[in-house]
Protein backbone atom coordinates (compact mmCIF):
# COMPACT_ATOMS: atom_id res chain seq x y z
CA UNK A 1 0.00 0.00 0.00
CA UNK A 2 1.41 3.63 -0.85
CA UNK A 3 0.00 5.19 1.81
CA UNK A 4 0.18 2.35 4.65
CA UNK A 5 0.50 4.97 7.35
CA UNK A 6 -2.14 7.91 7.83
CA UNK A 7 -2.40 11.32 10.32
CA UNK A 8 -5.77 13.13 10.42
CA UNK A 9 -6.86 16.42 12.03
CA UNK A 10 -10.28 17.08 12.59
CA UNK A 11 -11.61 13.85 12.55
CA UNK A 12 -14.18 14.11 14.97
CA UNK A 13 -15.90 16.94 12.96
CA UNK A 14 -19.04 16.54 10.54
CA UNK A 15 -16.19 16.36 7.46
CA UNK A 16 -13.70 14.54 9.34
CA UNK A 17 -15.49 11.27 11.11
CA UNK A 18 -17.00 9.48 8.30
CA UNK A 19 -13.26 9.99 6.65
CA UNK A 20 -11.95 8.53 9.33
CA UNK A 21 -14.28 5.73 9.18
CA UNK A 22 -13.16 4.95 5.57
CA UNK A 23 -9.90 5.22 6.24
CA UNK A 24 -9.96 2.53 8.68
CA UNK A 25 -12.14 0.78 6.29
CA UNK A 26 -9.51 0.93 3.63
CA UNK A 27 -6.80 -0.76 6.57
CA UNK A 28 -4.82 2.13 7.04
CA UNK A 29 -2.77 2.57 10.01
CA UNK A 30 -4.51 5.28 11.33
CA UNK A 31 -3.44 8.13 13.69
CA UNK A 32 -5.88 10.82 15.07
CA UNK A 33 -5.05 14.02 16.39
CA UNK A 34 -7.03 14.86 19.29
CA UNK A 35 -6.89 17.36 22.46
CA UNK A 36 -10.69 16.17 23.75
CA UNK A 37 -11.05 12.42 25.88
CA UNK A 38 -14.84 12.45 24.82
CA UNK A 39 -12.89 10.79 21.65
CA UNK A 40 -11.21 7.88 23.02
CA UNK A 41 -14.57 5.35 22.70
CA UNK A 42 -14.67 6.33 19.45
CA UNK A 43 -10.54 5.80 18.45
CA UNK A 44 -10.86 2.78 20.55
CA UNK A 45 -13.54 1.15 18.29
CA UNK A 46 -11.68 1.97 15.24
CA UNK A 47 -8.47 1.19 16.39
CA UNK A 48 -7.40 4.50 15.51
CA UNK A 49 -4.23 5.72 17.41
CA UNK A 50 -5.07 8.95 19.33
CA UNK A 51 -2.07 11.51 19.05
CA UNK A 52 -2.66 14.13 21.99
CA UNK A 53 -2.72 18.23 20.89
CA UNK A 54 -4.27 20.75 18.46
CA UNK A 55 -3.19 21.91 15.33
CA UNK A 56 -1.35 24.58 16.95
CA UNK A 57 0.93 22.63 18.89
CA UNK A 58 4.55 22.71 18.48
CA UNK A 59 5.08 18.90 19.51
CA UNK A 60 3.41 17.35 16.64
CA UNK A 61 7.03 15.70 15.07
CA UNK A 62 8.72 14.49 18.32
CA UNK A 63 4.88 12.42 18.92
CA UNK A 64 4.64 10.96 15.15
CA UNK A 65 8.67 10.77 14.25
CA UNK A 66 8.59 7.24 14.97
CA UNK A 67 5.46 6.49 13.12
CA UNK A 68 6.29 6.38 9.79
CA UNK A 69 3.60 8.81 8.46
CA UNK A 70 3.14 8.23 4.63
CA UNK A 71 0.28 11.15 4.19
CA UNK A 72 -1.56 13.38 6.03
CA UNK A 73 -5.55 14.67 6.26
CA UNK A 74 -5.56 17.86 7.04
CA UNK A 75 -9.26 17.92 7.94
CA UNK A 76 -9.38 20.72 11.04
CA UNK A 77 -10.77 24.49 10.79
CA UNK A 78 -12.78 26.66 12.20
CA UNK A 79 -15.97 28.02 10.25
CA UNK A 80 -17.93 31.06 12.61
CA UNK A 81 -20.51 33.50 11.25
CA UNK A 82 -21.49 36.28 12.97
CA UNK A 83 -18.17 36.29 15.62
CA UNK A 84 -17.41 39.00 17.71
CA UNK A 85 -13.95 37.86 17.65
CA UNK A 86 -13.11 36.17 14.73
CA UNK A 87 -8.95 36.24 15.83
CA UNK A 88 -9.04 32.51 16.93
CA UNK A 89 -10.74 31.40 13.54
CA UNK A 90 -7.87 33.01 11.88
CA UNK A 91 -4.93 31.84 13.81
CA UNK A 92 -6.41 28.23 13.61
CA UNK A 93 -7.23 28.23 9.65
CA UNK A 94 -4.13 29.74 8.63
CA UNK A 95 -1.26 29.83 11.29
CA UNK A 96 -2.64 25.84 12.10
CA UNK A 97 -2.22 25.24 8.53
CA UNK A 98 1.16 26.43 8.07
CA UNK A 99 1.63 24.18 11.17
CA UNK A 100 0.43 20.99 9.47
CA UNK A 101 2.22 21.64 6.36
CA UNK A 102 5.36 22.16 8.56
CA UNK A 103 5.13 19.04 9.82
CA UNK A 104 4.76 17.22 6.74
CA UNK A 105 7.85 17.97 5.79
CA UNK A 106 9.32 17.27 9.08
CA UNK A 107 8.00 13.82 9.00
CA UNK A 108 8.78 13.27 5.47
CA UNK A 109 5.54 12.24 4.04
CA UNK A 110 4.40 11.10 0.06
CA UNK A 111 1.52 13.17 0.24
CA UNK A 112 -1.08 15.53 1.84
CA UNK A 113 -4.99 16.21 1.22
CA UNK A 114 -5.88 19.66 2.75
CA UNK A 115 -9.46 20.35 3.45
CA UNK A 116 -10.30 23.61 2.06
CA UNK A 117 -13.69 25.67 0.76
CA UNK A 118 -15.53 26.24 -2.63
CA UNK A 119 -16.11 29.72 -0.75
CA UNK A 120 -12.30 30.43 -1.46
CA UNK A 121 -13.49 30.07 -5.41
CA UNK A 122 -15.29 33.74 -4.77
CA UNK A 123 -17.44 33.59 -7.49
CA UNK A 124 -19.40 36.60 -8.66
CA UNK A 125 -22.86 36.78 -8.02
CA UNK A 126 -24.65 34.75 -10.71
CA UNK A 127 -21.84 32.98 -11.89
CA UNK A 128 -20.84 29.42 -11.18
CA UNK A 129 -17.87 29.01 -9.61
CA UNK A 130 -14.99 26.00 -10.76
CA UNK A 131 -11.21 25.84 -10.29
CA UNK A 132 -10.36 28.96 -12.32
CA UNK A 133 -12.89 31.26 -11.04
CA UNK A 134 -10.85 34.77 -10.39
CA UNK A 135 -12.09 35.62 -6.98
CA UNK A 136 -14.54 38.83 -7.08
CA UNK A 137 -11.95 40.79 -5.02
CA UNK A 138 -14.05 40.83 -1.79
CA UNK A 139 -15.52 38.56 1.34
CA UNK A 140 -18.90 37.99 1.82
CA UNK A 141 -17.45 37.05 5.39
CA UNK A 142 -14.55 36.25 8.00
CA UNK A 143 -14.85 32.54 7.05
CA UNK A 144 -14.34 32.85 3.59
CA UNK A 145 -11.67 35.72 3.84
CA UNK A 146 -9.78 33.38 6.44
CA UNK A 147 -10.19 30.00 4.33
CA UNK A 148 -8.84 31.95 1.27
CA UNK A 149 -5.67 33.44 2.85
CA UNK A 150 -5.65 29.61 4.77
CA UNK A 151 -5.41 28.02 1.13
CA UNK A 152 -3.20 30.56 -0.24
CA UNK A 153 -0.91 30.29 2.18
CA UNK A 154 -0.81 26.43 1.62
CA UNK A 155 -0.17 26.40 -2.03
CA UNK A 156 2.37 29.59 -1.33
CA UNK A 157 4.52 26.82 1.38
CA UNK A 158 7.59 25.38 0.35
CA UNK A 159 6.23 22.01 0.58
CA UNK A 160 8.54 18.24 -0.07
CA UNK A 161 5.46 16.30 -0.76
CA UNK A 162 2.50 15.96 -2.95
CA UNK A 163 -0.27 18.76 -1.77
CA UNK A 164 -4.06 18.07 -2.97
CA UNK A 165 -6.53 20.51 -2.14
CA UNK A 166 -9.89 19.50 -1.79
CA UNK A 167 -12.81 22.38 -2.05
CA UNK A 168 -16.38 21.08 -0.48
CA UNK A 169 -19.55 23.11 -1.36
CA UNK A 170 -21.70 23.11 1.40
CA UNK A 171 -21.80 19.74 3.34
CA UNK A 172 -25.37 18.04 3.95
CA UNK A 173 -27.00 14.47 4.68
CA UNK A 174 -27.11 11.87 7.11
CA UNK A 175 -25.30 13.06 10.65
CA UNK A 176 -25.11 16.35 9.89
CA UNK A 177 -27.46 18.26 12.13
CA UNK A 178 -25.72 21.77 13.08
CA UNK A 179 -24.83 24.79 11.01
CA UNK A 180 -27.17 24.85 7.81
CA UNK A 181 -28.48 21.56 8.21
CA UNK A 182 -30.22 23.93 10.53
CA UNK A 183 -32.16 25.50 8.23
CA UNK A 184 -33.87 21.92 6.70
CA UNK A 185 -34.84 20.69 10.22
CA UNK A 186 -36.60 24.26 11.13
CA UNK A 187 -37.84 23.92 7.37
CA UNK A 188 -39.37 20.15 7.71
CA UNK A 189 -41.18 21.31 11.06
CA UNK A 190 -43.05 24.54 10.26
CA UNK A 191 -46.16 24.68 7.89
CA UNK A 192 -45.13 28.05 7.15
CA UNK A 193 -41.07 27.96 6.94
CA UNK A 194 -39.32 31.58 6.49
CA UNK A 195 -37.05 31.39 3.43
CA UNK A 196 -35.34 33.16 0.73
CA UNK A 197 -35.26 32.54 -2.52
CA UNK A 198 -31.56 31.46 -3.87
CA UNK A 199 -29.19 29.20 -5.79
CA UNK A 200 -27.91 26.71 -3.97
CA UNK A 201 -25.03 24.06 -3.75
CA UNK A 202 -24.64 20.76 -1.83
CA UNK A 203 -22.15 18.30 -1.69
CA UNK A 204 -24.07 14.86 -0.13
CA UNK A 205 -21.91 13.63 3.01
CA UNK A 206 -21.09 10.26 1.45
CA UNK A 207 -19.79 12.42 -1.84
CA UNK A 208 -17.68 14.58 0.35
CA UNK A 209 -15.84 11.76 1.67
CA UNK A 210 -15.35 9.79 -1.30
CA UNK A 211 -13.98 12.77 -2.94
CA UNK A 212 -11.50 13.07 0.09
CA UNK A 213 -10.34 9.82 0.27
CA UNK A 214 -10.44 9.43 -3.89
CA UNK A 215 -8.06 12.96 -3.67
CA UNK A 216 -5.29 10.76 -1.85
CA UNK A 217 -5.19 8.30 -4.47
CA UNK A 218 -6.08 9.82 -7.78
CA UNK A 219 -5.92 13.66 -7.05
CA UNK A 220 -2.63 15.41 -8.78
CA UNK A 221 0.05 17.60 -7.34
CA UNK A 222 -1.05 21.23 -6.58
CA UNK A 223 -4.27 21.34 -8.03
CA UNK A 224 -7.44 21.77 -6.33
CA UNK A 225 -10.82 19.92 -6.67
CA UNK A 226 -14.70 20.96 -5.85
CA UNK A 227 -16.77 19.13 -4.64
CA UNK A 228 -20.26 19.45 -5.54
CA UNK A 229 -23.28 17.13 -5.85
CA UNK A 230 -25.73 19.01 -7.19
CA UNK A 231 -27.22 22.50 -7.62
CA UNK A 232 -30.70 23.97 -6.89
CA UNK A 233 -32.90 26.80 -6.22
CA UNK A 234 -34.69 26.59 -3.17
CA UNK A 235 -38.10 26.58 -4.81
CA UNK A 236 -36.77 23.97 -6.51
CA UNK A 237 -35.81 21.70 -3.54
CA UNK A 238 -38.95 22.59 -1.90
CA UNK A 239 -40.56 21.48 -5.01
CA UNK A 240 -38.94 17.67 -4.77
CA UNK A 241 -39.14 17.76 -0.52
CA UNK A 242 -42.94 17.86 -1.62
CA UNK A 243 -42.51 15.76 -4.27
CA UNK A 244 -41.20 12.69 -2.43
CA UNK A 245 -42.21 13.27 1.57
CA UNK A 246 -45.27 13.82 3.09
CA UNK A 247 -44.55 17.15 4.27
CA UNK A 248 -46.97 20.18 3.11
CA UNK A 249 -45.59 22.85 4.49
CA UNK A 250 -45.46 26.17 2.44
CA UNK A 251 -42.46 28.51 2.84
CA UNK A 252 -42.84 32.18 3.47
CA UNK A 253 -40.19 34.03 1.32
CA UNK A 254 -38.31 36.51 3.01
CA UNK A 255 -37.37 39.77 0.41
CA UNK A 256 -33.29 40.03 0.52
CA UNK A 257 -33.40 43.34 0.65
CA UNK A 258 -35.25 43.64 3.73
CA UNK A 259 -32.66 40.80 4.93
CA UNK A 260 -30.07 42.95 4.37
CA UNK A 261 -32.08 45.99 6.35
CA UNK A 262 -32.88 43.53 9.42
CA UNK A 263 -28.97 42.45 9.22
CA UNK A 264 -27.85 45.61 11.34
CA UNK A 265 -29.58 44.75 13.81
CA UNK A 266 -27.39 41.57 15.02
CA UNK A 267 -24.26 43.78 14.75
CA UNK A 268 -25.56 45.33 17.24
CA UNK A 269 -26.36 42.87 19.29
CA UNK A 270 -22.85 41.00 18.93
CA UNK A 271 -21.33 44.02 20.90
CA UNK A 272 -23.28 43.86 23.77
CA UNK A 273 -23.47 39.86 23.78
CA UNK A 274 -20.76 37.00 24.22
CA UNK A 275 -22.80 34.77 21.85
CA UNK A 276 -23.25 35.01 18.34
CA UNK A 277 -26.29 36.68 16.30
CA UNK A 278 -28.81 34.59 14.52
CA UNK A 279 -28.40 36.55 11.44
CA UNK A 280 -25.86 39.40 11.20
CA UNK A 281 -24.65 41.61 8.16
CA UNK A 282 -22.35 39.17 7.17
CA UNK A 283 -24.28 36.44 7.31
CA UNK A 284 -26.80 38.30 5.54
CA UNK A 285 -24.33 39.15 2.28
CA UNK A 286 -23.72 35.14 2.37
CA UNK A 287 -27.21 34.28 2.48
CA UNK A 288 -28.66 36.58 -0.50
CA UNK A 289 -25.63 35.77 -2.80
CA UNK A 290 -26.13 32.30 -2.89
CA UNK A 291 -23.90 29.75 -4.45
CA UNK A 292 -23.62 27.98 -7.85
CA UNK A 293 -20.43 25.71 -7.97
CA UNK A 294 -19.63 22.98 -10.45
CA UNK A 295 -17.68 20.05 -9.03
CA UNK A 296 -17.42 18.20 -12.73
CA UNK A 297 -13.66 17.90 -12.07
CA UNK A 298 -13.80 16.10 -9.05
CA UNK A 299 -16.42 13.75 -10.66
CA UNK A 300 -14.09 13.34 -13.67
CA UNK A 301 -10.48 13.18 -12.05
CA UNK A 302 -11.08 11.45 -8.49
CA UNK A 303 -14.11 9.05 -9.75
CA UNK A 304 -17.03 10.33 -7.94
CA UNK A 305 -20.64 8.98 -8.64
CA UNK A 306 -22.42 11.95 -7.31
CA UNK A 307 -25.46 11.55 -5.08
CA UNK A 308 -28.27 13.30 -7.15
CA UNK A 309 -30.86 15.70 -5.44
CA UNK A 310 -33.95 13.10 -5.09
CA UNK A 311 -31.52 10.37 -3.79
CA UNK A 312 -29.99 13.27 -1.44
CA UNK A 313 -33.62 14.08 0.34
CA UNK A 314 -34.94 10.62 0.63
CA UNK A 315 -31.68 9.06 2.46
CA UNK A 316 -31.52 12.58 4.44
CA UNK A 317 -35.40 13.10 5.47
CA UNK A 318 -34.80 9.20 6.68
CA UNK A 319 -32.08 9.85 8.84
CA UNK A 320 -33.56 12.57 10.29
CA UNK A 321 -36.73 10.47 10.84
CA UNK A 322 -34.93 7.55 12.50
CA UNK A 323 -32.93 9.93 14.11
CA UNK A 324 -36.07 11.85 15.28
CA UNK A 325 -35.26 15.53 14.52
CA UNK A 326 -38.31 15.78 12.26
CA UNK A 327 -41.83 13.48 12.54
CA UNK A 328 -42.59 12.99 9.29
CA UNK A 329 -43.43 9.40 7.65
CA UNK A 330 -40.32 7.91 5.90
CA UNK A 331 -40.15 8.05 2.05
Amino acid sequence: MSYQNIFITGSTGVVGKPLLRKIVENNHNVYGLSRSKHHNELFNNLNVTKIEGDILSDNLEEKLSNKNIDAIFHVAGVNQMCSKNPDYMFNANIEGTKNILNLGNQLGIKKFIYTSSAVTLGEKLGTEGNEESKHRGYFLSKYEESKFLAEEEAFRFKKEFDFVSVNPSSVQGPGRVSGTAKLLISTLSKKYPPLIKNHLSVVDIDDCTHGHYNALIHGRNNERYVLNSFQSTSEELIKVLKNLSTWNGNPVYIPKLGLKVIAPIGDLYKVFSNSPPVLCTESARVLTHGHQYNGSKAKDELQIPYTNLEAFIKKTVNWLIDNQYIHLSKI
